[in-house]
């Protein structure tokens, strides 16, 4: 009986969403601390009966929709603070969840406090579904997932295994309060945010995961509006689709600077056409024609490609930075340690009344353990923090940027494909009723030319055996076989080479003009939701354009404010430890 008693306020701690308070030390102490006695569990007991109870009540949902409102704010306050405090295990099994601390005043005691726990699986599905709700935005990066080899190296060694969970909680970390304080305000204010924040979502992500706004996203984000994938406009699915669109697998397309002078060529085919001469939507869609990249997205391209190059340098320089600094630790922890034997040595050796050199061995001793905590606190606590794991994440914010640019020239390669679709379709209107007309027109023309007369005589007689023969169809020719050859006897074909009329030439049969007419009337219709589309895209050509251009400026700007703050940082930690460790050296040599 103690047994259920000392499980079932487990499930309570870890499931209840009225379990977690409004104070930080109260959020915080029933997060980690278990039920000591039996006091502790039957008086947690009777807290899961009543959270039952108002789980059946109304108050309940009131209470959630005020939780909702109460992150809201809390996001939207500059004083809010944002931290992954702990890592635990979930029971027995390997699966480890983050903490989450959402604090504002912190410090004072009226200060409001949310935790909520989280999976790895949990951040990486709340970043790639708001990669798919705002396709013109960076989002930022969350760490990479381990290959199935390093996961297996990493169980059977639980000090790697306690690093990578560290790692993880620094990245996490930066990631939340990017995508709060640093990122787009539309990340702040999105819903699904919200509810990764929210501890009634802690058992139930993947019920946030089909709510609006992520039901209304489409299985192909190029099948849908660039600028705002839930918009429900039916046309989007009518666009063509792209082969080999992967927002994961790198970019193999040409370098935007090509494509723009595909584009200008797409231009001038639109000019060969003479569209709007044919069709009514074509004035208004060649006055917003997209036919141009801004020289701004093709020069940031080429510079996140050489920052790539520059990043991967880098994390070769500073991997072996580091790998200097722990030998160097090294060093001095075996030379402290030595000397501090030796100066014992001393101590036996000389007479208590000189023994001045075993005080200096001491203290060169102690000068080198002091180094060695200097350096080490100076690898450990800021080196790998606050410059290594930095700079990583520089390379894969500019490794999804480049991303955003792949999802751009995809757009730009279904732009090119659907105005081809469009001219394959004028051409297809053009070549039905051109060669319905054409032998008229040469009758009309009244050359007195014995070899065009010979030439129509042919047309006309061909156009009469095709009336002739067009119904006789065998079986054999509808399975891929050749067209078996008639022979008609002199006198029938001469029946049927007779004179017809020029409408009885171009529609042998009321059948075969209705067809007629049914298809060219189909082909009109494509071409006018072809143009209504077109001017769609374009819109949204150019508005994707621009709004790439003002985040893609507002990326670059907060990425060398990064650069800024982590460089001045390192120096700063870099002259806090050359100014210890000269103090130690002007102590010893005082």
């Amino acid at each position: 009986m103690s047994d259920d008693s000392d499980f079932f306020p487990d499930i309570e701690q870890d499931n209840n969403p009225l379990f977690y308070n409004t104070t930080a030390n109260s959020a915080a102490n029933s997060a980690h601390n278990l039920p000591q006695n039996m006091a502790s569990a039957t008086q947690n007991a009777q807290k899961l009966q009543e959270s039952f109870v108002d789980f059946g009540a109304e108050s309940l949902v009131k209470s959630s929709l005020g939780l909702s409102q109460k992150i809201k704010k809390m996001l939207a306050n500059p004083r809010l603070n944002i931290d992954v405090i702990l890592s635990e295990r979930l029971g027995n099994s390997a699966v480890v969840v983050y903490l989450i601390e959402l604090k504002v005043g912190q410090g004072q005691p009226g200060g409001d406090s949310v935790i909520v726990k989280r999976r790895y699986s949990e951040f990486k599905l709340l970043r790639d579904n708001l990669v798919k709700l705002f396709p013109t935005l960076i989002i930022p990066p969350i760490p990479e997932k381990h290959t199935l080899l390093t996961y297996l190296i990493n169980s059977l060694d639980n000090a790697k295994e306690l690093l990578v969970i560290d790692v993880r909680k620094r990245y996490f970390r930066k990631f939340l309060q990017d995508v709060v304080f640093d990122a787009n305000p539309l990340l702040k204010s999105c819903p699904l945010l919200l509810k990764f924040f929210d501890p009634n979502y802690e058992l139930s992500w993947e019920n946030a995961i089909n709510e609006p706004p992520v039901s209304l996203l489409p299985q192909n984000l190029l099948l849908a509006n660039p600028n705002n994938p839930t918009d429900q406009n039916g046309l989007y699915l009518l666009l063509p689709s792209v082969a080999g669109f992967d927002v994961s697998s790198p970019d193999n397309l040409h370098l935007l600077a090509k494509i723009n002078l595909d584009l200008h060529k797409l231009h001038n085919d639109v000019k060969v056409f003479n569209l709007k001469e044919t069709h009514a939507l074509e004035l208004q869609e060649y006055e917003n024609f997209f036919g141009d990249i801004p020289p701004q997205l093709i020069a940031f391209e080429k510079n996140v490609h050489q920052n790539i190059k520059v990043l991967a340098d880098l994390h070769k320089l500073n991997s072996r930075n580091i790998r200097n600094l722990k030998q160097m630790i090294d060093v001095l922890i075996e030379l402290g340690g030595n000397l501090n034997n030796f100066s014992l040595q001393i101590h036996e050796m000389v007479t208590q009344d000189n023994n001045q050199l075993s005080l200096v061995i001491e203290k060169f001793g102690s000068t080198m353990d002091s180094d060695f905590l200097n350096f080490e606190h100076f690898l450990h606590d800021h080196v790998i923090p606050e410059w290594e794991e930095p700079v990583n994440q520089f390379a894969q914010y500019y490794m999804l940027a480049l991303q955003l640019v792949k999802f751009y020239k995809y757009k730009l390669l279904q732009y090119k494909l659907l105005y081809k679709l469009k001219f394959a379709k004028i051409q297809e209107l053009s070549n039905s009723t051109q060669n319905q007309e054409s032998l008229k027109h040469l009758k009309d023309l009244n050359i007195n030319s014995p070899s065009i007369s010979s030439a129509i005589e042919r047309i006309e007689s061909k156009n009469r055996a095709k009336r002739s023969l067009g119904g006789k169809k065998s079986w054999y020719g509808l399975f891929g076989g050749n067209k078996p050859t008639f022979s008609l006897p002199e006198e029938h074909l001469h029946d049927r080479l007779a004179p017809v009329s020029d409408e009885a030439t171009a529609f042998p049969s009321p059948q075969m003009k209705s067809n007629f007419q049914h298809r060219v009337q189909h082909i009109e219709k494509e071409l006018n939701k072809l143009d209504q589309l077109i001017g769609l895209f374009n819109d949204d050509m150019n508005k994707l354009t621009e709004n790439l251009e003002i985040n893609f400026q507002e990326y670059t700007t907060k990425m060398e404010k990064k650069w800024l703050v982590v460089m001045i940082d390192l120096t700063r930690a870099g002259k806090q430890l050359f100014s210890e460790n000269l103090q130690n050296w002007t102590d010893l040599k005082a």
